[in-house]
């Protein structure tokens, strides 16, 4: 310990100084590098999970649509609708709101509403 001076200290920190400001640069560089190869081998995959899912949403909308059609039937047929049923019309007509279902679907719950059939 006695033979090291300032100097050769200075020297040994100015060293890791810039060996480890030089691995960030690296690093840096390296993992932008990655970052835009990944994103680019991902962007068919992306494209088609996007396509699966608006045709996911165009299938859950068909369905709530088949589901909410033929209860407002039976409604306005005066079938018997016990209330697990109009449950569970309640849960998908909201689900099909909020998916921006059309609106003869509203327009004929509003009117089984006002005749006191809902």
């Amino acid at each position: 310990m006695e033979g090291i001076t300032l100097g050769q200290i200075a020297a040994w920190v100015a060293f890791t100084a810039a060996l480890l400001t030089g691995l960030g640069v690296i690093a840096k560089k390296v993992g932008k590098a990655a970052t835009t190869w990944l994103q680019s081998q991902l962007a068919p995959i992306n494209t088609k999970l996007d396509k699966l899912n608006i045709n996911i949403t165009d299938v859950d909308v068909a369905q709530c649509k088949n589901f909410l059609v033929r209860f407002l039937a039976d409604v306005e047929q005066g079938n018997n609708i016990d209330e697990v049923e109009k449950e569970r019309f309640y849960e998908i007509y909201e689900r099909y709101r909020n998916l921006g279902g059309n609106s003869y679907i509203h327009d004929k719950v509003e009117k089984l509403k006002k005749e006191g059939k809902l």
